[in-house]
C-alpha cells in the first residue's frame, strides 16, 4: 500500500490568505456594519437563508472533523464554539495547525494524534 502524505504548501498557503482575508472582512464588519440590524435583513430574505443554511452546514460538516480529531471532549467543543463565534477564520487556522502538527503524515491530519495509525473499523 502506497504511503499518503497530507495535504501539502498549497494548503497551507490557502489556510493563510483564508486566515487574513477572515480577519480583513470581520473587523469591516465590526467597523462598519450592524451585525444585528444586518443579520436580521440578511435572515428575512431567501438568498440570505440559502448563505446561511450553507454557512451552518459547513460548519457541522467542519465541527464534526474537529470532533474527530480532538483527544478530548472539550478540545472539541472549544473549537467548535470558536468555530460558530468567528466561523472560517477558526476553520483556516485549524486547518493550518492540523498541517503543521501533522508533518505531512495523511492520516495524522485527517484523523489526529489520537486517532492516526489505528486500524479502520
Amino acid at each position: 500500500m502506497r504511503e499518503s502524505t497530507a495535504p501539502g504548501r498549497g494548503a497551507a498557503i490557502a489556510a493563510g490568505l483564508g486566515i487574513a482575508a477572515m480577519v480583513v472582512a470581520i473587523a469591516h464588519g465590526f467597523v462598519a456594519g450592524d451585525l444585528v440590524a444586518e443579520g436580521w435583513a440578511v435572515a428575512s430574505v431567501p438568498w440570505g437563508q440559502a448563505m446561511l443554511t450553507d454557512l451552518l452546514t459547513g460548519f457541522l460538516l467542519f465541527g464534526c472533523w474537529m470532533a474527530w480529531r480532538e483527544p478530548t471532549a472539550g478540545r472539541a467543543v472549544a473549537w467548535i464554539v470558536a468555530l460558530l463565534l468567528l466561523g472560517n477564520l477558526v476553520a483556516c487556522v485549524y486547518v493550518l495547525l492540523a498541517l503543521q502538527r501533522a508533518g505531512g503524515d495523511a492520516d495524522r491530519f485527517w484523523n489526529g494524534p489520537a486517532r492516526a495509525g489505528r486500524e479502520a473499523a
